[in-house]
């Protein structure tokens, strides 16, 4: 028997799935046919993230020379509703944009690697929590 039974998809198994939305203690009593009864605890510390930096993360530096090490440009975050990343050159020409939170940029514009320098942009959010997150600033191309 699981206590409290709310937030578990079915509190009738020995494993049970647990969704609560703050942070429960579930207790699992169990009663042998000869009437042992044993029980044990489990505490499920539940973090709400901020729709803020550090849960939303976009790195300012990367390396894409094909060493398989930050060689592509990834937004990091699992509070992402939607989002809209924008990275524009110098002269202010766009050379990426994505809607997709999976989709990175690997340094190319029109096909090509782009040289080392610094690139401005745009991140919009809409967050989980319905919260908005907007951030602009440079990501740095080295090689």
């Amino acid at each position: 028997r699981w206590s409290p039974i709310d937030e578990l998809d079915n509190p009738n198994t020995p494993s049970p799935r647990a969704t609560p939305k703050q942070t429960t203690t579930y207790t699992l009593t169990a009663t042998s046919p000869d009437g042992c009864v044993q029980a044990r605890s489990v505490t499920i510390t539940v973090i709400i993230p901020e729709c803020a930096e550090p849960f939303i993360f976009l790195p300012n530096a990367f390396t894409p020379n094909g060493d398989g090490k930050n060689d592509e440009l990834c937004l990091r975050s699992n509070i992402v509703a939607t989002m809209s990343l924008i990275i524009f050159n110098r002269w202010g020409e766009k050379v990426f944009e994505t809607r997709n939170q999976a989709t990175c940029w690997d340094g190319r514009f029109k096909g090509k690697l782009l040289n080392p320098d610094a690139y401005g942009y745009y991140l919009t959010m809409d967050c989980i929590n319905g919260e908005k997150f907007t951030k602009k600033g440079n990501v740095t191309i080295l090689r």
